[in-house]
């Protein structure tokens, strides 16, 4: 019997390749291994750390919207967080993120040092007027730890860093609830993309250049008799729940009749305030705004005559020595002059100042400082559009921009 030497070493040398092939595919194997599991769990833990910023971030920003919720709107537009404050913020975030865990690690910690406040958009860090906080949940070597690792030990990495970022801001109102409304008058979102914050808009007459706004009925139909109810405050009237981009109102076009028309200056009345020649609202002995304090012979005029005015007929005149606001009008009608009305109106969508005339979308909600009202016939009434205003309710954001933030924000990064 003969024996192949030859044969017998190729069958070695195969022997030995394989061998070597096997290691190599161990080694392959364990690679892809430790790639499938720990950035598997890297990515779960990081979804996790996302879930807590996200908490951390939103429950921040609503710690913020509740500071402004306590201040008159003069405050909000000088606020600037202090040192108080921006404890209460950031103790907001850290007190949800302990109660989270991420990674297997219970309570997870956030450093006061990953917690920003600011503004939205673009994201600008300041604590002056802020309206957004932004929030960052770690596990690395700064706080709480890197994510262990398993199979990529085996190749030297025994931890990984592991990080998620989110911003939270108060947004557009989205919503107003039912009889929150006041003041059946929408603005064109039109105004808002050609018009800037503290400008006038008229609200009649309608075709005057600043008129960019009409009367609506809200959901109910569209005539002068049904306005009138809804301005003397008929309880069977009230506004209805408006959601932004899903409620659509009945809007009518034109001048409101006499009636109707006194039915809003007793609205105007009744809502406002009496303000100084400074546009400080005059307190009575409580400390509450008055709507009478011209009757009351509170001197206002301060030697200034309001006859002389650019718009005398809009003006209430001071008596005989210039020191006292007379309280009605020369005919004994409505008081006009000095006094104002702060409050919320929706916005609706249109690409145009155009008199509207029918049902049409809300898109937000806007904030206006009714501030100059004249009898028939010229029935005049302008305001200014403000902007920047937190609404003491709590109404979600969400809603377009047009200068009223819902306190309860939502994310936006």
């Amino acid at each position: 019997m003969k024996i192949n030497i030859w044969a017998l070493l190729k069958l070695k040398e195969k022997k030995g390749v394989t061998a070597v092939l096997t290691a190599i595919l161990i080694v392959m194997f364990l690679g892809f291994a430790a790639l499938a599991v720990d950035i598997g769990y890297g990515m779960v833990t990081k979804n996790e750390l996302q879930n807590i910023a996200d908490s951390a971030a939103l429950a921040a920003t609503r710690q913020l919207g509740t500071i402004y919720q306590g201040m008159t709107y003069e405050q909000q537009l000088a606020y600037v967080v202090g040192s108080g404050d921006e404890t209460l913020i950031k103790d907001a975030a850290i007190n949800v993120a302990g109660q989270n865990q991420a990674g297997g690690m219970n309570s997870i910690v956030i450093r006061a040092e990953d917690i920003f406040i600011g503004t939205w958009s673009p994201w600008v860090e300041t604590n002056n007027q802020p309206n957004a906080v932004r929030v960052i949940a770690r596990r690395d070597s700064l706080v709480n730890g890197q994510i262990a690792t398993f199979f990529a030990r085996i190749f030297g990495m025994a931890g990984r860093d592991v990080n998620a970022v989110a911003t939270a801001a108060m947004t557009g109102q989205s919503t107003a609830d039912p009889g929150e409304v006041e003041l059946p008058v929408g603005i064109s979102r039109y105004f808002f993309d050609t018009n800037t914050c503290g400008d006038h808009i008229a609200f009649s007459p309608a075709n005057s250049p600043e008129s960019c706004a009409g009367w609506t009925s809200w959901e109910y139909n569209s005539n002068d008799a049904n306005l009138r109810k809804i301005l003397e405050e008929n309880p069977q009237f009230p506004s209805p729940e408006t959601l932004a981009y899903q409620s659509r109102f009945n809007f009518i076009g034109g001048q409101l009749s006499n009636p109707t028309f006194d039915a809003l200056l007793s609205l105007f009345q009744r809502k406002g305030y009496d303000v100084d020649i400074n546009g400080d609202p005059i307190l009575d002995a409580n400390g509450n705004p008055m709507t009478d304090a011209g009757a009351a012979g509170v001197p206002l005029c301060e030697n200034v005559n309001y006859n002389s005015q650019t718009n005398p007929t809009c003006s209430v005149p001071c008596d005989e020595t210039n020191t006292t606001r007379l309280y009605y009008d020369a005919d004994n009608t409505m008081p006009r002059n000095l006094h104002e009305w702060p409050t919320s109106v929706p916005v609706y969508d249109s690409g145009s100042c155009e008199n509207p005339n029918q049902d049409i979308l809300i898109v937000g909600f806007a904030r206006i400082k009714m501030d100059d009202v004249c009898n028939a016939p010229a029935k005049i009434i302008r305001a200014v559009v403000e902007c920047s205003y937190v609404e003491p309710t709590d109404n979600r954001g969400g809603g377009g921009s047009y200068g009223v933030l819902g306190p309860i924000p939502g994310l936006v990064e």
